[in-house]
This record gives C-alpha cells, sequence and structure tokens, in this order.
C-alpha cells in the first residue's frame, strides 16, 4: 500500500460530523429581500418587528393615506408606503389586514401593480387554510400562520420560546421567482416565530430546504394508488398550468385565456386528435385576460360568433377540462344561465352565468345552448370564502366570463377573420372544437 493509500484509506474512515441547522440558515433567503406588510394593526405590528430583530431591515407599511396607523408604524422606526407604490416596490407582499378585504385591496392597489415573478403572503387563523381568489399566475402564493399571535407573539418571539408555526404553498408553474415561495414561507414563518437559534424542532441535521423536508403541520401528499409510479411522480413535482381554449377558424387558431399561458414561456401544448401539439403565443390582451395561439394542425371544427348580443337569462353551455385531465380525460359540459351582463365592480367587458366552472375551466368556450355560437369565455369563479368573510354566506356557482363581442374585437384586431353561426347545436362540434391546454 502506497502513501496516497493510506492518506486516502484515512480520509474514507473520517465521519462527516452532521451539520445542525440554525435558524439564520434559513432566513438569509429572504434577509435582503424587499417586504411590504399591509396594515399595522397588533398582528402586522408584531411580525414587522420580529422580523425586524431577525435580521430583516428591508422592510416598509403598506397603508391607505388616511389611515391612523401611520403615525405609529413610523413611530416604531418603519417606512410607510402607499397601497399601490409598494406593490410595485415589493419582492415579497404580506398581506396582514382583515380577509374580507384582500379581494378588493388585490384588484385596486395590487394585480396592476407587483412586479412579475413577486411573492404574495397571507396569514391566516391557526390550523386553517383559507380558499384564495385567483392571483396573476406569475407571482408566487403562500400562507403561514403561528400558534400566537400579536402581543402574544411578540412576547414569546422577544422570551425566545418556540411555538407551533404552519405554511402552505399554492404552487404555479412560473420558475421566475426571486425566491421560491416554499422557500421563502418557511424563512418567514421562522423569522417572526422566535428569536431562538435552535430549529432543530424541525430540521433535526435534515436539509430545511430539501424537497423531502415537511414543515411542522404541512402533511405529505398522498400518492394516488389508481396511478402508475411514474405518473405519481409527476404529481410530486410542481403541478403544470393547465386550462382550456377553442379554435376560433380551421386555420389552427386558438383562444384561451392569458393568464393559462403567461407563464408558460411559449413551451404550452394542446391535446389534438390524442396528440401533443405546441403552440406559439402569437397575440394576447393581458387587461382583457385573452390569448390568441396557433397550432400547425388542420382542423374542421371551430367555435363561430353570432350577431347577436347576450341577453339575461339566456341558456348556455360550458365546456372545458376542470382540475385538468386528473378526473378524466372527457371533455366536461355543463350548463346553466347568463345571470349579469355585467361582471365584479360593474365591469361590463364581462358577463356572470351560473353554470359550474372550477380551475382548468379557464379558456374554454361558453356557447348558446340552441345555436352552438359563442357567448363569451369562462374566466373565474367568485371565491366562497371571500364571500363568507364579506357577506356572511358563500356563493354559490357565482362565475364570469368574458363577453364573446370583446373576443370578437380582439380577433379582428390580429386580423383573424371569424365566421357567423346561424344552424343549430351539434355537441360533436363542440367538443371537435375545444381543446385541453397545458404546459
Amino acid at each position: 500500500m502506497g502513501i496516497f493509500d493510506i492518506f486516502n484509506s484515512e480520509k474514507k474512515s473520517k465521519k462527516k460530523k452532521p451539520i445542525k441547522y440554525q435558524k439564520n440558515d434559513v432566513v438569509y433567503v429572504i434577509k435582503d429581500k424587499k417586504i411590504a406588510i399591509f396594515g399595522f394593526g397588533e398582528q402586522a405590528e408584531a411580525h414587522a418587528l420580529n422580523l425586524k430583530d431577525s435580521g430583516i431591515n428591508n422592510i416598509v407599511i403598506a397603508l391607505r393615506e388616511n389611515s391612523k396607523s401611520i403615525s405609529k408604524a413610523e413611530a416604531k422606526g418603519f417606512k410607510v408606503m402607499k397601497l399601490s407604490k409598494a406593490a410595485s416596490w415589493a419582492d415579497i407582499i404580506i398581506m396582514l389586514i382583515p380577509f374580507k378585504a384582500h379581494f378588493d385591496v388585490y384588484v385596486k392597489y395590487i394585480e396592476q401593480y407587483i412586479v412579475e415573478g413577486s411573492l404574495i403572503g397571507f396569514a391566516h387563523t391557526w390550523g386553517r387554510v383559507n380558499e384564495l381568489p385567483n392571483y396573476r399566475s406569475d407571482l408566487g402564493i403562500f400562507q403561514v400562520s403561528t400558534e400566537l399571535n400579536g402581543k402574544a407573539l411578540r412576547k414569546s418571539f422577544k422570551d425566545g420560546k418556540i411555538i407551533g408555526a404552519e405554511y402552505t404553498v399554492n404552487y404555479n408553474n412560473d420558475n421566475r421567482h426571486l425566491v421560491l415561495p416554499r422557500h421563502a414561507a418557511l424563512a418567514y414563518v421562522l423569522a417572526i416565530g422566535s428569536s431562538s437559534q435552535d430549529i432543530s424542532h424541525i430540521a433535526d441535521n435534515k436539509d430545511p430546504f430539501s424537497n423531502d423536508f415537511i414543515f411542522d403541520t404541512e402533511k405529505p401528499k398522498k400518492q394516488n394508488k389508481d396511478l402508475p409510479d411514474n405518473e405519481n411522480k409527476k404529481r410530486e413535482q410542481n403541478p403544470s398550468q393547465v386550462g382550456t381554449g377553442f379554435f376560433v377558424d380551421n386555420k389552427g387558431h386558438i383562444v384561451t385565456n392569458y393568464h393559462v399561458v403567461k407563464s408558460s414561456k411559449n413551451n404550452t401544448k394542446i391535446i389534438f386528435n390524442n396528440d401533443e401539439i405546441d403552440v406559439k403565443i402569437i397575440a394576447y390582451d393581458e387587461i382583457l385576460d385573452i390569448a390568441l395561439l396557433r397550432a400547425k394542425v388542420k382542423n374542421k371544427n371551430f367555435i363561430k360568433f353570432s350577431n347577436a348580443s347576450p341577453k339575461k337569462a339566456q341558456n348556455i353551455l360550458v365546456a372545458g377540462y376542470p382540475y385538468g385531465k386528473f378526473i378524466s380525460d372527457d371533455l366536461k359540459i355543463t350548463s346553466g344561465i347568463i345571470n349579469s351582463l355585467k361582471g365584479i365592480q360593474n365591469n361590463t367587458s364581462m358577463l356572470q352565468i351560473d353554470a359550474t366552472i372550477n380551475p382548468g375551466n379557464s379558456g374554454g368556450p361558453i356557447v348558446d345552448k340552441v345555436s352552438g355560437s359563442l357567448v363569451g369565455v369562462a374566466t373565474m369563479k367568485l371565491n366562497k370564502d371571500f364571500t363568507k368573510a364579506a357577506f356572511g354566506t358563500e356563493s354559490e356557482n357565482t362565475n364570469y366570463g368574458i363577453k364573446s363581442s370583446q373576443v370578437r374585437d380582439f380577433l379582428e384586431a390580429n386580423n383573424i377573420e371569424i365566421s357567423i353561426k346561424s344552424n343549430k347545436l351539434k355537441i360533436e362540434e363542440l367538443e371537435n372544437s375545444t381543446v385541453y391546454i397545458f404546459s
């Protein structure tokens, strides 16, 4: 045995000491990020002060211009910004305002200002996860909660006590986040939870950022025993963006919602005649949430338009792929009526329907039940938790679509010729005109 063999054997015989992870090993991922806390009640104040004491200093408090909390936040040493300005400035927004105000604040002060790829975090009641509205697909969404709140959380933090904490992440298919939502959520909840550096109660010598790391009450996803192993592995990864679209001519042009394809970076596909076909985004309107795709296929069937305007109580059908193809690969069709010719906040470009739609229906056609002509494009549903918090009752089948007149103008502006339909609906034509979209 040569000298190099001796050294090598000694090296092999040495056992590596286990790494003892500490709080700072996790919190560093958000330490230099710009964090805007919306609100400054007791809970928001505790979060802000705990973050600051955990070494995170790039914090602003987002408040309305007439808020009585401005002087209070400034007295604690925090910079105050207007809501919309804070939304455009921040890498991470933390919503610590009353839950019933979330949707209104998001629509008015965040959605059009927040930078692409940013994160929004929500604090929810301990032991409960809120069902949130649909947010822009490029945004990372997470929820956190701690066993104690407000003044009790602040005192426990200063005392260095370890308390229960949890987080959940709403995954999407976007990879442009400055910080992965799961990492940011973990770092944030540790930053506000305790001043102690000890995280052995959750890490225990295991890398906190490893894929198999499960934090506190976050439970591992159950495998579907009815699916083959390779399909279960696919589902364990970040789920793809899925939706529905429909042909508008016989040249392979497809209409869908822009939010369905926005984060795909032109890596979008459709299923056509049981084959996966690549499609290209050739035009979009982000405000209307409409996108025009092109597939190199020869499609015979497509959705046609009508010269008639939609009417209240008009019978309609909605075609789509709710929840993608995990339930089945068959096109689902639901029926209902037009409830209103206006959308949320009197938006006249939309209409309200009661036909059932769910995630995956986005971008699907809403057609007249008699003629099969286009009435609109399914785009979103009203969140039940929001209506319960705001009005004391859960919404039932309060869904929305973009009016066909808006789609028509969009297509004509992009030099796509449309056809007018005058004959009766044929379900087979509707099925063959509607496609499953994924990325």
